[in-house]
């Protein structure tokens, strides 16, 4: 699989750039609500994923970057002040996504190798240094909820990151070209 490794910012590119983090924005709203703690996103990651995938490790961190900010200006604003500290988070995770996944055969391995990291480093271990550091709540407290969530969402997110790559696979070369 052979990528096109131009760093020039094409118009192009900044579409599909903008698309992936209104995408992000929107799937990221996509969840299910067990109680006011449990709350399962799976979807969320995936235009992150997208972009770091077709374009680099550059660009899906500035996808899931702006995805926090741009989440945070329309939906959170009412909740507290912004902290970057979670939009660290989301670009950690978009450049990681693209150092483990961009050009390269995305395997199940590869794909855990891929997500296993995110959820145990970003989501269970940075996000929740923020929140004890924004609302003073205990790390060890909040953690078994973490895993709980986390373990349902790993399987998950490694079956659609999977599905949407070979998905990405079946169009030619020649459509893809960034």
């Amino acid at each position: 699989m052979q990528k096109r490794k131009d760093g020039r910012l094409t118009t192009r590119k900044l579409v599909f750039l903008a698309l992936m983090v209104a995408m992000n924005v929107v799937l990221g709203r996509l969840s299910i609500q067990f109680t006011q703690e449990i709350r399962i996103s799976i979807v969320g990651f995936l235009p992150i994923a997208m972009a770091a995938y077709l374009m680099g490790p550059t660009y899906g961190a500035m996808v899931g970057a702006l995805g926090d900010i741009v989440n945070y200006l329309l939906f959170t604003h009412a909740f507290g002040p912004y902290f970057p500290g979670y939009s660290i988070t989301a670009a950690l995770s978009g450049m990681w996504y693209g150092m483990v996944l961009f050009d390269k055969e995305i395997t199940w391995k590869r794909a855990i190798l891929a997500i296993l990291p995110v959820i145990v480093i970003g989501e269970m271990g940075l996000n929740s240094v923020w929140v004890y550091i924004l609302y003073s709540k205990t790390f060890w407290a909040k953690l078994p909820l973490r895993l709980l969530t986390n373990a349902l969402e790993a399987p998950l997110k490694i079956l659609l990151l999977t599905g949407m790559t070979r998905l990405l696979n079946r169009i030619p070369q020649s459509h893809r070209s960034l």
